[in-house]
């Protein structure tokens, strides 16, 4: 913390968006209050069936008073992600999921990154994968690291690497710590629409429009593998397909040439049902009038295609 001697520590708001798993959240819950980074807020969203959550919070909630806690009746799931981030004081902000965990330093190491580079909108690093015990598992492609050592690159250079390849080089939402404001439209908005499935890529495509990003090597988070996993669920894996193709659409960090290559690429990949499926699409926020504009221009791309 000698970074910051002589200065007011910014606040950082911690969210954690809960659901009927309250052995995991206890262990994600333990790795916030344990950070070497002071002036935190935890924020705590119960979209749970039950009242098992609850009850194991309430000796936390009498022990910390910096610790907020709300029940909410469960409609989208990601709505209490919104939620959160909303209620949210803090001029920075990290979510942890509930079945993750932070390293003790996390909020610490990458809040000195802030502070020596003002222009940086997002900090994210390296992150662990953990099984359902929490062992370690081994690396998979996706979870590689991006660099072999801490990296500060633009948000347009960054950007651009994150669309050409169509991996999300961030991370989960645990991973990434982000100024609130650079995040105008709220979470999982880009351009003016609101996503369901890719709401921290939506996210991050926002925050890499509104500054630099700073890549930390070790591992700051670790991202738990389970079978329970809101993203093995089918609803979120079709989501995925629709909004992918509306960001190869929408996005700013790459030219014409390579857009039509992309979509060419994500036609071939997924066919004519799901690039066309955005009628289908199982966003609860897209208007009418969006959903036919994208029904439209799908088309339009798949008959290109087939042209070529």
């Amino acid at each position: 913390m000698d970074l910051w001697k002589g200065r007011s520590l910014p606040k950082v708001s911690i969210l954690i968006p809960t659901y009927n798993r309250p052995e995991y959240l206890k262990l994600a819950l333990d790795s916030a209050l344990a950070q070497t980074y002071s002036n935190i807020e935890i924020i705590i969203g119960d979209d749970s069936t039950n009242n098992e959550t609850e009850n194991m919070l309430r000796p936390y909630l009498k022990q910390y008073d910096y610790i907020k806690y709300f029940r909410r009746a469960a409609s989208v799931p990601y709505d209490n992600m919104t939620q959160c981030f909303r209620v949210s004081s803090g001029e920075f902000v990290n979510f942890l999921m509930d079945d993750d965990i932070f390293h003790v330093e996390k909020i610490q190491k990458m809040m000195d990154y802030f502070l020596k580079h003002p222009n940086v909108s997002l900090v994210t690093s390296y992150r662990g994968l953990i099984d359902a015990n929490g062992n370690a598992l081994p690396v998979e492609g996706f979870s590689r690291p991006v660099f072999s050592e801490d990296t500060l690159v633009t948000g347009k250079e960054f950007g651009s690497f994150f669309m050409k390849h169509r991996i999300n080089f961030v991370g989960e939402p645990t991973t990434a710590l982000f100024r609130k404001s650079a995040l105008p439209q709220g979470w999982a908005n880009y351009q003016g629409i609101r996503y369901f499935a890719l709401v921290d890529i939506a996210s991050w495509l926002t925050l890499f429009n509104h500054g630099d990003v700073v890549y930390i090597a070790e591992p700051l988070s670790f991202f738990r593998r389970h079978a329970d996993q809101g993203n093995n669920h089918e609803a979120w894996k079709e989501g995925t397909y629709y909004e992918w193709g509306i960001l190869i659409h929408e996005n700013s960090f790459i030219d014409q040439a390579e857009r039509d290559s992309q979509i060419n690429g994500y036609i071939q990949e997924h066919g004519e049902q799901r690039i066309l499926g955005i009628s289908q699409c199982t966003n609860p926020y897209l208007s009418e009038d969006v959903r036919a504009k994208y029904v439209e221009i799908f088309d339009r791309d798949f008959i290109r295609s087939k042209q070529l």
